[in-house]
């Protein structure tokens, strides 16, 4: 039955048996890190004793896994001794995780294996980023309103990743939780991370279609990876070129995407851009022994490789092969070639193929021929010339066009006297969309 029944109040240390203490301390480097660790390896572990059905139902979207620790003795040193962790939607994200190809061992894995790391950046609403040890998954806090939003949209945007096969630049929202850590409650929503996990971004966008203070500022620009906006990408006059068909395959993935946020109301979004030059190279070997435990990816950034010659980059160039396209053209999520496709097996196949290997399989930066993994590099797309990879998402899209929005336009139009909707960044969800729509098109060649 529906999970609600599986409300479990764990009030003595005693109860808490069921966890393997001798094989999963959560060691790690502050409490919220070892209860986010320790809560997803519980509620993976329940969601095992669920019945599987094969369709979701009403109450599914409502249900939740609770559970409260009280008493917390077997583990001391890096488990705080109360708290509390909720699962929101349990089997609806599972049913997602599913859709979007990813294995229940490889999702528990990534954030039970090593402790997350913080990420430097930080989101608008001063939102703190984790990323797993091994690049796959973002956990990104949020606030109650989010949480509120994604209870509204989450039927909605299940129902358009089964109706488009999971081909999308959405966001992949993957899990929901609360932790309550010392009476401080976190919300925390888990993404697939846009970027490649191997491969090292050299320069990285955040464009929304407009141009008011929609420019990098100067203590972002003073970072090693800046994220630079609309102004500095026309300034640059940067493009990415992909192609004719390439470019009509991601436009087509891109408007129906932005027609399901209009119709949800959504706007404030933007398209997060990593650009990973091959000349430069550069990445992150996939082998998390060889990782140091205090800093993300650190001490092997620079597993860099001189890149292919160009014979040898074209010949192992990436024949795209749709996933289950069927007659739809609008694939994007399956960029890199299928699993099955041969040039998914790169040269010498298996382990140093580069791309398309089993999900959850590692991969080598250092056999980067060409060929993006089906799976943990969907959102990724290569130039004509073969010299770049592009790596492109939508993000941020729990906005909707409430109250807040319409003070904040009333504000900028006085503030900046302009009454061009083309300009502002908060107007209406359909003349932003509109507006985004024509600044990607621009941008893209």
């Amino acid at each position: 039955g529906p999970i609600k029944r599986m409300e479990i109040q764990v009030k003595k240390s005693r109860k808490v048996k069921g966890v393997r203490q001798k094989l999963k301390l959560f060691r790690a480097s502050d409490p919220l890190k070892s209860v986010i660790m320790w809560g997803i390896n519980y509620s993976m572990d329940q969601l095992d004793h669920v019945n599987k059905r094969t369709m979701l139902l009403p109450d599914d979207f409502k249900s939740n896994l609770k559970v409260k620790v009280d008493n917390h003795l077997f583990n001391k040193d890096s488990m705080p001794s109360k708290f509390k962790f909720k699962e929101y939607c349990p089997l609806v994200f599972a049913d997602l995780r599913s859709k979007f190809g990813i294995e229940r061992t490889e999702y528990l894995d990534s954030f039970i294996k090593r402790q997350p790391q913080y990420d430097a950046s930080q989101g608008r609403s001063g939102s703190k980023f984790l990323c797993t040890y091994n690049r796959h998954y973002v956990i990104k806090t949020i606030g109650s309103e989010e949480v509120e939003q994604m209870h509204h949209i989450l039927q909605a945007y299940h129902g358009y990743i089964v109706e488009c096969s999971a081909s999308t630049l959405l966001p992949q929202y993957l899990g929901m939780y609360r932790a309550t850590v010392e009476d401080t409650e976190y919300y925390l929503l888990v993404t697939r991370c846009v970027f490649s996990p191997r491969l090292k971004i050299h320069r990285k966008y955040d464009l929304k279609g407009s141009t008011i203070d929609r420019e990098a500022s100067e203590k972002e620009r003073s970072k090693e990876l800046p994220t630079y906006k609309d102004v500095d990408f026309i300034n640059t006059k940067e493009r990415i070129s992909i192609g004719e068909s390439q470019k009509h395959r991601l436009l087509l993935t891109l408007r129906a995407d932005v027609d399901f946020l209009q119709r949800n109301n959504l706007m404030d979004y933007s398209l997060l851009i990593g650009i990973h030059d091959l000349q430069i190279g550069g990445g992150f070997e996939d082998d998390p022994e060889a990782e140091d435990d205090a800093g993300l990816g650190s001490g092997n950034e620079g597993a860099a490789v001189s890149p292919p010659s160009a014979a040898a980059a074209a010949a192992a160039a990436l024949q795209p092969v749709p996933e289950d396209s069927g007659d739809d053209e609008r694939v994007f999520g399956g960029d890199g070639a299928s699993p099955e496709s041969p040039s998914a097996m790169g040269e010498g196949g298996g382990e140093s193929g580069g791309g398309g290997l089993e999900p959850g399989r590692s991969f080598r930066y250092s056999a980067f021929l060409g060929n993006l993994d089906p799976v943990f590099e969907r959102y990724g797309v290569q130039s004509s010339s073969r010299q770049l990879v592009y790596f492109l998402g939508i993000i941020d899209i729990l906005t909707s066009y409430g109250v807040r929005k319409r003070t904040a336009q009333t504000y900028k139009s006085m503030k900046h006297g302009y009454n061009n909707e083309n300009q502002l960044s908060t107007v209406r969800p359909e003349v932003y969309a509109r507006r985004f729509l024509e600044f990607i098109d621009a941008c893209i060649e």
